[in-house]
């Protein structure tokens, strides 16, 4: 039974979030949108904030504990004033975690701090242009000998690729000739032996996506993230918290298309009469209430039972698929209530549409989801067919 209550700590400090959020991030979302610059400024003060150390252990997390409800109360907040502001916080708390749980004493201490503080950024590596949603089937190698290992391959639709000083990458491990599973990695991406490529984008400017080649680029045994081997069953598991915490990002930018919506309508008139006292009007804004807060719930019922220690795969995935469509159909009707305003680039409400749509395709698609789901629930009969 999942505990609908907020603790003290987790109000204050969504309240606190939701007040720098208002004041400091909202007002300049339209022009940070619009730019392929990312804003470290902000990204700095969401670290003095103790934002972006909240699940990086208790050496850096303001909280003392790491708390998963209270991590996406505050990315949900961030969400409703600036969706890519929002969004550049998730990596950080799956890497920095990752690397609190997995990483080596050197590792820690080179890029924990600076990446908790918002002064670096450390991107993360799996997709690869044969298999978006195959994990299993990657190429990538990493071959081990004396001296640590030899990476080759190429990572695609890594988030925040033009910014990142270090990146974390899976790839299949090769020892004496034999493959001995998936590893991860922290890369410094100053190393020799590594390219990048850009993915213009429609939405998702300030964070942007990229191609990362990997051509023998040498990196020392410490820069395992977890035993050699082990990234799906000690560090991928990262994913069933990332999945609700990147759908509350949509239905917090959908809920500030709504409030701005019902503000707009009620102003508004059409046949003598405001566009509020219109059914066609009032109607989709209820059902668009009702289906995000049913999404909204989903999510706080994953994290809830992630901090409670419950499996929760199943309810990650359905938070992964359910709250960003529904948060796209929500601004969408948002855009066509506000008639040929709302196609107009100074009304935000095209940009939202935009951006909200990145979230149905990042860490899995509907269709991936559907099939964890089944899965979990059902048993391995109703996972795909691999030949071989």
């Amino acid at each position: 039974m999942t505990a609908f209550g907020l603790t003290e700590d987790q109000i204050a400090l969504r309240d606190a979030v939701r007040t720098f959020a208002q004041a400091q991030v909202a007002p300049g979302y339209l022009d940070r949108a619009s730019r392929t610059t990312f804003p470290w400024e902000l990204h700095r003060r969401l670290g003095e904030l103790g934002v972006l150390g909240m699940l990086a252990g208790p050496e850096h997390n303001p909280t003392g504990t790491d708390d998963f409800v209270a991590a996406g109360l505050a990315v949900e907040e961030l969400a409703y004033a600036d969706f890519n502001v929002a969004n550049a916080v998730i990596p950080v708390l799956l890497m920095s975690s990752l690397i609190a749980a997995h990483a080596s004493p050197g590792i820690k201490e080179r890029w924990l701090p600076p990446l908790v503080a918002g002064q670096t950024y450390v991107a993360f590596g799996l997709t690869e242009p044969h298999c978006g949603s195959d994990a299993t089937a990657l190429r990538t190698t990493a071959v081990a000998d004396a001296d640590g290992y030899l990476l080759t391959g190429e990572k695609t639709s890594v988030t925040m690729l033009g910014n990142p000083e270090a990146m974390i990458v899976t790839a299949r491990t090769v020892r004496d000739g034999e493959h001995r599973g998936v590893s991860t990695f922290l890369v410094d991406l100053g190393a020799e032996g590594i390219g990048t490529s850009d993915i213009p984008d429609t939405g998702f400017q300030p964070m942007g996506r990229g191609v990362l080649h990997l051509d023998g680029v040498r990196v020392a045994a410490s820069a395992l993230i977890g035993p050699e081997g082990s990234a799906f069953r000690s560090v991928l598991g990262g994913f069933d918290f990332t999945r609700p915490l990147l759908a509350l990002t949509g239905i917090g930018c959908a809920q500030a298309a709504l409030d701005i919506t019902a503000t707009y309508v009620r102003d508004r008139e059409a046949f003598g009469a405001p566009l509020s006292r219109f059914e066609g009007v009032s109607f989709p804004l209820a059902e668009h209430c009702t289906t995000l807060e049913a999404a909204r719930l989903l999510c706080y019922s994953a994290l809830w039972r992630r901090n409670e220690g419950l499996r929760h795969t199943a309810e990650a995935a359905m938070s992964k698929w359910y709250g960003p469509l529904m948060a796209s159909q929500a601004v969408k009707d948002c855009l066509l209530l506000h008639g040929n305003y709302g196609y107009a680039r100074e009304y935000g409400l095209e940009q939202r549409l935009r951006d909200v749509m990145a979230v149905e395709i990042a860490d899995g698609t509907a269709q991936i989801q559907k099939i964890i789901i089944a899965r979990e629930r059902y048993g391995a009969e109703f996972v795909p067919y691999r030949k071989g």
